[in-house]
């Protein structure tokens, strides 16, 4: 073979291997040629340049922001839960807080976070008085729950449907609520902590909404975990 034969053979070996590799960019794959000596190729798994950090997760839905209440002195315990900006706080005490939407008070979306004093003998029998009662009539129903123990208390995480019949059916109609009632010890005192998120059950958009909220509620920092939903 004569030398400029050579030559063409090493060049057009060259372009095939670049050709071959230019689609490796995610790779960094780098190439580099030398006046005697083949061509070399390095392979690297990470850029030098430019590194991206992903946002921290703090567990709040995108559109939504942290809410948090206090429930006062008879009931020293922090509440937390996040919200989209729609939602209007209304009536409020230091055991109770209330936040709707809507346009008629009739058939307004509404959270309710409140604390009472727990004349149960522990947490748990807090607990279990509230599952019992809470989807009291026929036609009522829970979809979905969740029970377990809190660093200082019980806690039962819940997904129903009241009935037209329950005492907090919005308008008596067939409504979605979602909530954890929580039985708590707090400064030598046993509380009874309520989060309650009513909406008509023909409001599916505020039902998907509450899937995403529920999650996110706290009590003292500690996250109240969620059933899995339906």
């Amino acid at each position: 073979m004569t030398h400029a034969a050579k030559v063409r053979t090493v060049v057009a070996g060259a372009a095939l291997i670049s050709l071959a590799l230019s689609g490796c960019s995610a790779l960094q794959i780098r190439t580099a040629e030398r006046d005697s000596g083949p061509v070399r190729v390095a392979v690297q798994k990470k850029a030098g340049e430019n590194p991206t950090t992903a946002p921290p997760d703090d567990g709040i839905p995108e559109g939504m922001k942290e809410v948090s209440v206090n429930l006062g002195a008879e009931c020293p315990v922090d509440v937390s839960v996040a919200m989209t900006d729609d939602w209007t706080q209304g009536s409020a005490s230091d055991d109770f807080h209330s936040f709707s939407r809507g346009t008629s008070v009739a058939d307004s979306d509404t959270i309710l976070i409140t604390c009472s004093k727990g004349y149960d003998e522990s947490p748990q029998s807090i607990v279990d008085a509230k599952k019992k009662y809470t989807f009291a009539e026929p036609d009522s129903s829970v979809l979905s729950q969740r029970t377990g123990s809190l660093a200082a208390g019980s806690y039962w995480s819940y997904q129903g449907v009241l009935g037209p019949t329950e005492i907090f059916a919005i308008n008596q109609e067939p409504t979605v609520m979602y909530g954890t009632r929580i039985g708590y010890q707090t400064n030598g005192r046993l509380v009874d902590i309520g989060v309650e998120m009513r909406a008509l059950e023909t409001d599916a958009d505020a039902a998907e909404e509450f899937k995403q909220m529920l999650p996110t509620v706290t009590i003292d920092g500690e996250k109240v975990p969620a059933p899995r939903f339906k």
